[in-house]
């Protein structure tokens, strides 16, 4: 397989948003795909509301109507603010929508390759295969003062991270109130909470307008090279299946991902299934997230991550050609989804050095902004993650 040929031909199927037209042939094209490399594979459908700058519109617009309320009607504003607090957790942990249940339901689908060679593990490739938006939120100099920032103060910076702790804190300023305490320092907390949800609005409203993105970096080329590692490891491991599952809604996000543990999570052994997410590897060097998520980043696998350790090690005392590092992400891929759910998974991508992807979720992500060595360095990072899992982790399970 050539990578940068095969981003390509993912790029030519159009604009792959959640749920549209392109997505759904994008999907077809890697049955089509998986077939060729021998194996079998199959399209699953879901239904899905993958508008989620609008449900977040939504929970700005309803965040700031209750804080102007609370000042006339604390006990009103608590209400407002309690539902939209419950409402914006939800969405970004995925446990559940409530206001997203207002954007508009689409058909989306996941592309699944299942290897059934009773062993007695397995390993499952996951990468999302649909585009995002665009807009200003995503704006290259944004990006890089976020990054820098956050190099700073030690603390990765997200782009939901100040949003959703501005709306808990109007909670708690809005709740004290309500309790007959209210300081002047908690009027003046209130009010930039609130200037916080204000000037997130037209961010959220440029999303919402804006094109979708061709998307070769994020994340053609995590499926390009979850397909290279399903030819090279299907029916090679010893102890281990291989599976793929290709997601659709992945920009939703993860919502394919989701759909797919809720179909299947009585036939998956949290014991002997293991996720490797690859998200993102067409520029940059190789990092592993030691922990992710949009509002409470949680923690991977620990023997998955002393793994990813090892091999970064044992590279940077020869020739350093991944230079792999772990890193702590304020966004979310797949592994996220699978982590919650219970699974050992971890999440590979290629990023600069301070740790952010250019061109993410820019009209610049095209394959001419591919760079063919991150995509080597990814394919053989994960290769010997693979690799390590099947020897070290293996035996364990025929123990078992």
């Amino acid at each position: 397989m050539e990578p940068l040929r095969e981003i390509e031909t993912l790029v030519a199927q159009g604009s792959r948003g959640p749920g549209t037209d392109a997505e759904r042939r994008t999907a077809r094209h890697l049955e089509r795909r998986l077939t060729e490399l021998g194996r079998d594979a199959r399209i699953e459908p879901f239904g899905v509301w993958p508008r989620y700058e609008l449900a977040h519109l939504i929970h700005a617009v309803a965040g700031i109507a209750g804080s102007v309320l609370s000042v006339s009607s604390p006990l009103a504003g608590t209400i407002v603010l309690l539902v939209t607090a419950v409402s914006a957790f939800g969405d970004l942990t995925g446990s559940f929508h409530l206001a997203r249940r207002l954007t508009g339901r689409r058909a989306s689908q996941n592309v699944v390759s299942r290897e059934d060679g009773d062993r007695p593990g397995t390993i499952v490739l996951v990468a999302h295969y649909d585009a995002a938006r665009t807009g200003a939120a995503f704006g290259p100099r944004l990006a890089e003062r976020r990054a820098v920032l956050g190099a700073l103060i030690r603390h990765p910076i997200g782009g939901f991270e100040a949003f959703f702790w501005a709306i808990v804190l109007l909670l708690v300023c809005v709740a004290l109130r309500l309790a007959g305490i209210h300081p002047a320092p908690l009027t003046a907390i209130q009010f930039l909470a609130t200037v916080v949800l204000i000037v997130s609005v037209p961010f959220l409203a440029d999303i919402a307008m804006s094109g979708v993105v061709a998307g070769a970096n994020d994340n053609a080329s995590g499926v390009v090279t979850a397909l290279r590692l399903a030819d090279r490891y299907g029916g090679d491991l010893d102890h281990f299946d291989v599976w793929v599952v290709l997601t659709g809604a992945g920009e939703g996000p993860e919502l394919g991902m989701r759909a797919w543990l809720r179909a299947h999570r009585r036939e998956l052994d949290r014991t002997r299934t293991v996720f490797v997410c690859v998200d993102q590897v067409g520029l940059g060097t190789v990092r592993y997230a030691r922990r992710e998520g949009l509002a409470i980043p949680f923690s991977h696998h620990r023997s998955l991550l002393e793994l990813c350790d090892q091999i970064a090690a044992e590279d940077a005392a020869d020739d350093g050609r991944y230079r792999a590092r772990a890193y702590v992400s304020r966004g979310a891929t797949d592994a996220y989804t699978a982590r919650v759910a219970g699974f050992p998974a971890v999440s590979v991508s290629c990023l600069g050095a301070l740790d952010y992807a250019r061109h993410h979720h820019l009209p610049t992500d095209t394959p001419e902004n591919i760079d063919p060595a991150a995509l080597e360095r990814a394919f053989g990072f994960c290769s010997e993650l693979i690799e390590l899992i099947d020897e070290t982790l293996g035996p364990q399970l025929v123990e078992t």
